[in-house]
């Protein structure tokens, strides 16, 4: 079963999709998708492409043109969805573009 893991883990090192995330947040997120998943090595490497897609999203709306509201709705999302592991990505992402969307159509109502 060990041997296993171990396979599994260096197959989904190499997987193209989880290069972008730095060490640390690759051992998080792998760690929280096999305690997610134990055993079943699709579902872990979908929850690990999962992840750090939504890392990689954050990570280019971090780097994008931002206001300070913009931020702050970032910072309060991120900050919400940290685990013990790291961060729930995908949730932080998807607080992220709910408040997002929710603050563009307010903007547009503003005369």
């Amino acid at each position: 079963m060990r041997y296993r893991a171990l396979v599994a883990a260096a197959v989904l090192l190499a997987t193209p999709g989880t290069a972008s995330a730095d060490t640390d947040t690759m051992a998080g997120i792998k760690a929280a998708c096999m305690a997610e998943w134990p055993g079943d090595d699709s579902m872990q490497e979908y929850c690990i492409d999962d992840q750090v897609t939504s890392y990689n999203h954050l990570v280019q709306i971090h780097k994008g043109d931002q206001n300070s509201e913009e931020q702050h709705m970032l910072l309060k999302c991120l900050d919400q969805w940290k685990n013990a592991t790291g961060s729930d990505w995908v949730m932080a992402e998807f607080c992220y573009q709910q408040k997002h969307e929710v603050y563009k159509r307010l903007r547009e109502m503003k005369v």
